[in-house]
Order: structure tokens, then C-alpha cells, then sequence
């Protein structure tokens, strides 16, 4: 196989007998280099995270947490609206389906408990009064 080495390296011997090929167009300067240009970042919304935690707190009562999650919920969604609002960004649909959410579960919940108080009250009437 007939090798010719490229035009543009030129084959340099140093002292040591090994043999190295450089650049010749290439400029080596020892100077400090100029930094890359980087995009701008873009500004991110401040509620956004806050969107989350009210969403994934009010949808943590299929998990058990009957009570304490949308009342999470309801104050992180509240929090992450407000916050995204007044950065002047349009209003925060993961905070506010986290805070809807959050007074349908807590509203529910209530409910539920106050049926199962008269029901028991009820029951427990009809157990005294012999029906």
C-alpha cells in the first residue's frame, strides 16, 4: 500500500528521532482564550416548581393521605399562582388544579366524615331507643 501523507502536515523530526506531524496553517497562540458565547438563559417561571409540589401533594390522597395532602395542596397551588403572577407570567395551571383539587378532596373528605357522624349518631339513637 503506497501511503503519501497529506499536503497540508508537514512531517517534523525531533531530537529524540520520533517523528510528529503539525499544522502549518494553524496559528498556537499562548494567550488566554476568549470564552464560548452562551445562549441567554431563558427566565423560568418562580411558581412553577410550587405547581408541582400542590399537584402531586392534592393527588397524593389516592395514596392515603385523605386530609393532610390537599390541604398541602391548596396552600402550595395558592402560593405558586401568586408567585407566578406576579413575575408577570400567565397564571400557573399546575398550582391551580392542585389548588381546585385541593377544595374538592378537602370538601369530600369533610362530607364523608360528617355522613359518617350522622349515621353513626343515628344508629347509635336507634340502639337506645330499641327500634
Amino acid at each position: 500500500m503506497n501511503y503519501t501523507p497529506n499536503s497540508d502536515y508537514i512531517s517534523n523530526t525531533d531530537y529524540t528521532g520520533s517523528q510528529s506531524y503539525y499544522d502549518s496553517n494553524q496559528n498556537y497562540s499562548t494567550g488566554a482564550q476568549s470564552p464560548q458565547s452562551y445562549r441567554p438563559r431563558t427566565e423560568e417561571d418562580p411558581g412553577k416548581v410550587l405547581g408541582i409540589v400542590s399537584l402531586v401533594a392534592t393527588l397524593s390522597t389516592f395514596l392515603g393521605f385523605n386530609f393532610i395532602g390537599p390541604i398541602v395542596g391548596i396552600i402550595t397551588g395558592h402560593m405558586a399562582r401568586k408567585n407566578s403572577r406576579g413575575a408577570g407570567f400567565a397564571d400557573n395551571e399546575m398550582g391551580k388544579w392542585g389548588f381546585i383539587l385541593g377544595i374538592i378532596f378537602v370538601s369530600l373528605a369533610a362530607l364523608g366524615g360528617l355522613l359518617g357522624l350522622s349515621i353513626a349518631g343515628a344508629a347509635g339513637l336507634a340502639g337506645l331507643l330499641g327500634a
